[in-house]
C-alpha cells in the first residue's frame, strides 16, 4: 500500500457519512419531543399601581405544538433514511429543519437576553442539520443515488 491510497479520517468524511445516517434527525427529533412534553407555560406576575396583582402568561417559543411538530417530522424523515431512501430523505430533513429555523429562529436569538439557552440550542442543532442533510440533497454522493 502507498501512502497515497490509504485516506486519512477527516472531520469532512464524518459529516459525509452523517449525511446518510437517520442519527442527526433521531437526535433533534428526540429532543424536540422531549422539550414539548417537559415544558410548562410561564407566569410573569405584574403588580398594578393599585396595589392589585396581575398574573400574564408569556409566550414561550418554541411552543408544545412547535416542538411536537417539528419533532415528528424529524422522527419521520429518520424513519426514512432508516427504510433506504436517503437523498430524498435528506431532501425532506433539510426542508424541516429549515422552516424550523424560519419558524423559530429568530425567537431563539432573542431568548438569551430572557436567560433561556435551550431555543438557542435548538435552532443550532436544526442548522447542523439543514446543512448536514442539506448538503447530500443539493450534491448527492454517487453511491447514495437509486437507480430509476
Amino acid at each position: 500500500m502507498t501512502p497515497e491510497t490509504v485516506s486519512k479520517p477527516s472531520i469532512f468524511n464524518s459529516i459525509e457519512s452523517l449525511s446518510i445516517s437517520p442519527y442527526p434527525a433521531l437526535v433533534f427529533g428526540n429532543i424536540l419531543i422531549l422539550k414539548g412534553a417537559l415544558q410548562s407555560s410561564a407566569s410573569l406576575a405584574v403588580n398594578g399601581s393599585t396595589g392589585s396583582t396581575l398574573i400574564k402568561s408569556q409566550k414561550l417559543q418554541p411552543t408544545r405544538i412547535s416542538c411536537f411538530g417539528f419533532g415528528a417530522t424529524q422522527l419521520i424523515g429518520a424513519w426514512l433514511m432508516y427504510d433506504g431512501e436517503p437523498v430524498n430523505a435528506a431532501g425532506f430533513n433539510f426542508a424541516w429543519s429549515s422552516l424550523y429555523l424560519i419558524v423559530n429562529g429568530r425567537s431563539s436569538f432573542k431568548s438569551i437576553f430572557r436567560g433561556r439557552v435551550s431555543p438557542l440550542g435548538l435552532s443550532i442543532l436544526a442548522l447542523g442539520n439543514s446543512v448536514i442533510y442539506g448538503g447530500e440533497f443539493f450534491w448527492p454522493r454517487q453511491d447514495s443515488q437509486q437507480p430509476i
